[in-house]
């Protein structure tokens, strides 16, 4: 059974709290998306390159870990455990069923909250992931400086690209958002100030791939 922590009060417009976008009908429909295509095409980017440094014997902190393809693919790889903080519960739900359902309920927790909130009560990790994550958090600072508190080893993103087109693109739609009076949106937080707080707390990166919309990267801890 997932570890559940439900945080009282989210950030209106942190895509964590969206209910329409992270429903029972959308958590089910990615499963299935997964069983039937495995992992999206910018999470297999990001998973190779993970794996590619090697992750024998590793932990994996997974933030906003959604129906847990990364937890799943990388104990596939040899990792340890795992352990994913997302804060919809349908998502949760769907992530521990099919780890349980693949024998591997022992070594896949599942944390039902905002990690902000709760990390310092979440264990740090060899390798710490935030899949299309940032891009549903308002305070990018706070995010980015729990997540590279966290990481022992790795840290591994799929964010949006930060150009005119992306930001034009999250204008129109929150836009959209707010005439529905919808939750949810979205933010494209300046990349280099990304990619600054990482290197600040000893990363440096180790692949980098841009697509029209996203982008994947993945830092490794410097030797020194």
């Amino acid at each position: 059974m997932p570890d559940t922590r439900r945080v009282a009060e989210l950030n209106p417009c942190d895509c964590p709290g969206c209910a329409n976008r992270f429903s029972d009908k959308a958590a089910a429909e990615g499963l299935r998306r997964y069983r039937r295509s495995g992992p999206d095409p910018t999470t297999r980017e990001l998973l190779g390159a993970i794996v590619a440094q090697g992750v024998e014997g590793a932990s994996v902190l997974d933030i906003g870990g959604g129906i847990g393809a990364i937890q799943l693919e990388l104990l596939a790889a040899g990792a340890r455990t795992t352990t994913s903080v997302d804060a919809s519960p349908p998502y949760v739900a769907a992530a521990a069923a099919e780890a349980a359902s693949r024998g591997l309920a022992e070594r896949a927790r599942h944390i039902e909250a905002d990690f902000v909130a709760v990390a310092a009560e979440v264990e740090a990790a060899d390798v710490v992931t935030l899949d299309r994550m940032i891009c549903c958090y308002s305070d990018m600072p706070a995010l980015m400086g729990r997540s590279v508190e966290h990481a022992r080893r790795m840290i591994g993103l799929v964010y949006p690209r930060d150009a005119w087109w992306t930001r034009s693109l999250a204008a129109v739609m929150n836009a959209s958002g707010r005439l529905l009076r919808g939750r949810l949106r979205w933010y494209i937080h300046p990349e280099p100030e990304i990619d600054r707080r990482i290197r600040a707390a000893g990363f440096e990166r180790r692949f980098l791939r841009r697509h029209v919309l996203w982008q994947v990267a993945l830092y490794v801890r410097s030797a020194g």
